[in-house]
C-alpha cells in the first residue's frame, strides 16, 4: 500500500514537472504589463492581439504551415511506397535503403542543416522556399516511414489476394483493404511528420535566406525584444497542438496513434 502511494506520488511529481513550464508560458503570456512576469499583474489579452498585429509573425505562420503540410503529404505518400517494397518484396539492398531512410534520425540537426547549406550553396540555390521544401521532406520522411513500414507488416497480404482471386485489379484491392487497414498508421505517421516539420528550428535556421519559419521568427524576437509576445505566440501553439490531439483523438483515437 505504502509502495503504491510513493509510486502515485513521483508519477504526480513528473506530471505536475512537465506542466508547470506551460503553467508559468501562459501565465506569462497573459500578463497585462509590458515585462515578463510570474505571476501576472493583471490579465490581459493584448499580447495575443501582437501576433496579429506583427507581420513578421503572420508571414512566418504561413510559410511554417505549408512546409509542415507539403513535406506530410510528401514524406507519408513516400513511406507507403518504401513500406510496400521492403515489406512484400525481396531485394538486395533493402537493409540499405531502410537505414539509409532512417539516417536523418541519428544524424545531428546541425549536420544535416549545414550539410545541406552547403549543398545549395554549391548548386546556386539560394530561395528558401525550394531549399526548406527539401529540407523538411529529408528530415520528417524517417518518422513517416518507421510507421508506415511497422503498420504495413502488421496487414495481411492474404486479404488482397483474396480480393484479387475474386477479380479485383490490384490496385483496388490495396486501396479498399489494405489502406483501411493502415489508416490508423498513417494518420500517426502524418502527425510526427507534420509535427517535426513545424517545430524544426535547429536545421531550418541555417537555410532561413529570403523567407523565415515560426520557430525562427519566435527565436530572432526573443533576442531583441522582451515582452510577453513570445510567450503568447509559444501557448498559442501549445494550445494548438492540445487541439490537434482531441480532434485526432475524436476521428481516430488515441489508441489508434499510439498502438504500434
Amino acid at each position: 500500500m505504502g509502495k503504491g502511494l510513493v509510486v502515485k506520488a513521483l508519477g504526480y511529481g513528473v506530471v505536475l514537472c512537465l506542466v508547470f513550464p506551460l503553467i508559468v508560458l501562459i501565465g506569462v503570456s497573459l500578463n497585462a504589463g509590458v515585462e515578463q512576469n510570474f505571476p501576472p499583474h493583471g490579465l490581459s489579452l493584448r499580447w495575443y492581439a501582437n501576433i496579429v498585429n506583427r507581420d513578421g509573425f503572420l508571414r512566418a505562420i504561413q510559410m511554417t504551415l505549408f512546409l509542415a503540410v507539403v513535406s506530410t503529404i510528401w514524406s507519408v505518400a513516400v513511406s507507403i511506397l518504401v513500406s510496400l517494397a521492403i515489406v512484400r518484396y525481396k531485394f538486395a539492398g533493402k537493409d540499405l535503403l531502410l537505414t539509409a531512410i532512417l539516417s536523418p534520425l541519428i544524424v545531428p540537426q546541425v549536420v544535416v542543416g549545414l550539410a545541406f547549406l552547403m549543398t545549395l550553396s554549391t548548386l546556386g540555390i539560394f530561395t528558401s522556399m525550394i531549399s526548406l521544401i527539401l529540407l523538411h521532406g529529408v528530415i520528417t520522411l524517417p518518422f513517416a516511414a518507421r510507421v508506415v513500414v511497422s503498420t504495413m507488416m502488421g496487414a495481411r497480404i492474404s486479404l488482397e489476394e483474396a480480393a484479387c482471386s475474386l477479380g479485383a485489379p490490384p490496385w483496388k484491392a490495396f486501396w479498399l483493404i489494405t489502406m483501411p487497414l493502415i489508416r490508423p498508421g498513417l494518420g500517426t505517421a502524418a502527425v510526427f511528420a507534420f509535427v517535426t516539420s513545424f517545430e524544426n528550428f535547429t536545421a531550418t535556421q541555417f537555410l532561413v535566406w529570403d523567407r523565415t519559419t515560426l520557430p525562427v521568427e519566435i527565436y530572432t524576437f526573443v533576442q531583441t525584444e522582451n515582452d510577453p509576445t513570445g510567450a503568447a505566440i509559444s501557448s498559442a501553439i501549445v494550445l494548438s497542438v492540445c487541439l490537434l490531439v482531441l480532434v485526432l483523438n475524436r476521428l481516430l483515437g488515441l489508441e489508434a496513434l499510439t498502438k504500434r
